[in-house]
């Protein structure tokens, strides 16, 4: 939901209620979630709008991943993999970089697909993990496409004009592909 102003007001019972103006598209969420609360407390979450990348970067992206790896030769998720870890934006939680440490032995692909090793000792492997390209932003977005583009191009794989590319990037993100 996408809200553009707030409000704290108290009621005259002495409690606190959080108004917030949303924009139309929000609307029915909102009031489908008015109508299913069952007055138990919830936790609430606010976060900055980021606008979503669109499904037409999204399938560029898949178009160019595919093209690659058939040069490569190698599969269409292991050549994603690959664009995310040199591309990609590395997962944060509070702006710490997410990392992981397994047991020895373990194989991080079975629980998680972008990650890289960064250290090991005696008790297990360290790995830094990369966030999903379901989750990431149309900035972090555009920088995952630019990286693929540019190894595209580097084996002669044909791509969009950077005329196309800025016009597919400002579908979401009002012409700055990369502004956050």
């Amino acid at each position: 939901m996408k809200a553009t102003a707030f409000d704290l007001r108290q009621t005259y019972r002495g409690d606190w209620q959080l108004v917030a103006e949303l924009d139309r598209e929000s609307v029915p969420e909102a009031m489908r979630l008015v109508d299913q609360h069952d007055r138990k407390p919830y936790e609430l979450t606010l976060k900055p709008w980021r606008e979503k990348r669109s499904l037409t970067a999204n399938a560029y992206f898949h178009t160019l991943v595919n093209k690659l790896a058939a040069v490569m030769r190698i599969s269409n998720d292991a050549c994603k993999v690959l664009m995310v870890r040199s591309y990609g934006t590395v997962a944060e939680l509070n702006g710490v970089p997410v990392t992981i440490t397994l047991p020895k032995g373990a194989k991080p692909s079975d629980f998680y697909p972008y990650y890289e090793w960064l250290s090991g000792d005696a008790d297990g492997d360290t790995y830094q993990l990369y966030k999903q390209t379901h989750t990431l932003n149309s900035s972090e977005f555009a920088r995952l496409i630019d990286g693929t583009v540019e190894e595209c191009k580097a084996v002669g794989i044909e791509t969009l004009p950077p005329k196309e590319l800025e016009r597919l990037y400002a579908q979401t993100n009002k012409g700055d592909k990369h502004s956050v």
